[in-house]
C-alpha cells in the first residue's frame, strides 16, 4: 500500500482520490506489439491457409446441414451483424464485381448506406 505524503499526495503519483496528480508521468504506456505479433505468428503457423481453408469448407458444409452455428459463424464474416455498417468480405466482393476500388473504404460505405 502506498504511503501518503504530507501534501496529501501519494507516494505512487496519484492523489488523495486515487487519480493521477499533476506532474505524474504515468505508466510506461501500452507494450509494443511484439507479444501481440508473436501470438499471430504462432496462430498462422499452427493454421496455415491450407488448413484455414478446410476448416471454411467444413463450417460451409455444416451450415448447409443446417448447423445454426456454423451458419452464424460463416454470416458474421461475409455478412456482418445486422446493426453494424462495417466493410465485410462480402461487400468488398460485391464492390469488387462493381468495378469500384475495394479498398475505398469510403466509396464503399456510401453503397452501403444507400440500401
Amino acid at each position: 500500500m502506498a504511503s501518503t505524503r504530507l501534501n496529501g499526495e501519494k507516494s505512487d503519483g496519484r492523489n488523495g482520490a486515487g487519480r493521477f496528480a499533476p506532474g505524474n508521468p504515468g505508466g510506461p504506456g501500452r507494450p509494443s506489439r511484439d507479444t501481440e505479433r508473436t501470438y499471430l505468428t504462432v496462430l498462422s503457423e499452427a493454421c496455415p491457409p491450407e488448413a484455414w481453408r478446410e476448416i471454411v469448407a467444413q463450417a460451409v458444409a455444416d451450415a448447409k446441414a443446417g448447423d445454426a452455428v456454423a451458419r452464424a459463424w460463416l454470416a458474421s464474416y461475409l455478412v456482418g451483424r445486422p446493426a453494424t455498417v462495417s466493410v465485410t468480405l462480402h461487400a468488398l466482393a460485391v464492390e469488387a464485381a462493381a468495378g469500384t476500388d475495394p479498398v475505398d473504404r469510403d466509396a464503399v460505405l456510401q453503397a452501403l448506406m444507400q440500401f
